[in-house]
């Protein structure tokens, strides 16, 4: 019963398996603690069958032997997401199925730990067609040659899609060694959102298109309050989030530093500009107590305390848009992040949809890819108020700049100016270390620089 699993394991594809895993990811399956290594792999497969066959049912393949043959093409299609955005995207696929009627679409999806559960599917042979990737996750792939090169199908353009279709910065975050691996969906960079009535009732103006760090420190004064006159403050400036990077890079490519160098290769975190900039974030809490310390938050998170009328600035992406609109009691607003010595940047990562280049259906899969490109689809995930648009045309379009915001602009407006997100292959890792390292610093009990030179040793190794 259970040998059909373990005849997946090719040579070949555990060889895949061990170079994925060897790029720096740990493989953890749900309710057992053994960590999976190549080292071990003997011993592993021959107790696979039970848990590589649980973890593929769970997401979402019936089982490890052969399917019937049909006429029709069957096309496996890996997304995440919550279950708006799975409604949304079964509605796409059944227009895409009434106009390609020969070709199926199967969703395979996976809300949780996805990336995990996406290198079982790999390892067992049984990749997607196509699979959704994020710029911060995809590199391990791309380097291992698990995707089919996109390039020339925009070079040579098809479907109405080529390369001006996109957000430049968009195609750049997906693009590994010269080389791009998938079709950007959206992009993902952060604002400043604002409750404009404690802003009104501080008898403030709210920030504008070029306001800086020292507006955000001094209107975060002004905002941050005790409310109920117990002695403690229950009303602050502006949001603080410890993790991921996503939240701080910003302020270190606003104040000129960065985290690694352009080819990746060497650590810089530790420069003076980064780390100056990430003590500024720091200081949010524990110099200038504009921002709430973890004990003052206590178990609520920066949309809680935003959503409850005590945070009057959120640092955050477009996802919170529908949030907003759907619970939040005041008026509200974005505006860009602030500006420091290098301007106001902020990340741009980017989703997109890559094929996996073991698919036996290209072609379909590219047919697939490219309705999801289409207008049509990226309006209708656009009109949620969920993304930003990877493509130039829906971005300038009502159905992304219908209010609110009433300044949604800006979600366009830092694309131009944004960083394109490149991560190592050892991304994960690295980012785990630096969370470790500044976990002190976010809580006022050491400085960024010497947390950065003590870890720096640590990161370089990753990076070799």
């Amino acid at each position: 019963m259970l040998q059909p699993c373990v005849r997946h394991f090719s040579p070949v594809k555990i060889v895949i398996f061990s170079k994925v895993y060897k790029k720096g990811l740990n493989y953890k399956l749900r309710g057992i603690k053994k960590i999976l290594t190549f080292s071990v792999a003997k011993t592993w497969l021959a107790g696979c069958a039970v848990t590589v066959c649980m973890a593929l049912a769970a997401s979402g393949f019936a089982g490890c032997g052969n399917t019937a043959q049909s006429d029709s093409t069957t096309l496996k299609l890996s997304t995440w997401g919550s279950a708006e955005e799975l409604t949304l995207l079964r509605k796409l696929v059944d227009a895409f199925e009434q106009r390609h009627p020969k070709v199926r679409v199967e969703i395979v999806h996976i809300p949780e730990n996805y990336f995990q559960k996406l290198h079982i599917l790999l390892a067992g042979g049984l990749a997607p067609d196509v699979i959704f990737v994020n710029s911060l996750s995809y590199p391990v792939y791309a380097d291992s040659d698990i995707f089919l090169p996109l390039d020339q199908l925009l070079d040579e353009p098809v479907d109405a899609l080529g390369r001006e279709t996109f957000f430049e910065t968009s195609l750049k975050a997906l693009t590994w060694e010269k080389k791009l691996y998938a079709i950007p969906r959206d992009v993902s960079n952060l604002v400043v959102y604002y409750n404009a009535d404690l802003f009104r009732q501080a008898g403030v103006q709210p920030p504008g298109a070029d306001w800086t760090m020292a507006d955000l420190v001094r209107l975060g004064k002004k905002l941050t309050r005790d409310v109920d006159h117990d002695g403690k403050r229950d009303q602050w400036g502006v949001s603080f989030y410890p993790k991921p990077p996503l939240f701080w890079l910003p302020f270190v490519w606003s104040e000129g530093g960065d985290i690694f160098d352009k080819t990746l290769a060497e650590f810089e975190l530790d420069s003076a500009d980064a780390a100056q900039a990430l003590q500024f974030y720091a200081d949010l809490r524990h110099r200038y107590h504009v921002a709430p310390t973890r004990e003052e938050a206590g178990s609520a998170n920066a949309s809680q305390l935003f959503l409850q009328n005590k945070l009057a600035m959120m640092v955050s992406g477009r996802w919170t848009v529908p949030v907003l609109r759907t619970q939040a009691k005041f008026n509200w607003d974005v505006a860009p992040f602030p500006r420091g010595k290098a301007g106001s940047v902020v990340g741009v990562d980017a989703s997109g949809y890559a094929i996996a280049k073991s698919t036996k259906h290209p072609r379909e899969s590219w047919e697939l890819i490219a309705f999801l490109s289409s207008p049509e689809a990226q309006d209708a995930f656009s009109e949620s108020g969920l993304i930003v648009p990877a493509r130039k045309d829906v971005a300038q379009s009502e159905a992304f700049l219908a209010a609110p915001p009433a300044h949604g602009r800006y979600f366009v407006e830092s694309i131009e100016t944004g960083y394109p997100s490149h991560t190592p292959v050892r991304w994960n890792e690295i980012a785990e270390e630096l969370n470790l390292a500044l976990e002190p610093v976010w809580e006022g009990r050491e400085k960024a620089g010497v947390a950065m030179r003590r870890v720096a040793p640590r990161i370089e190794k990753l990076l070799q």
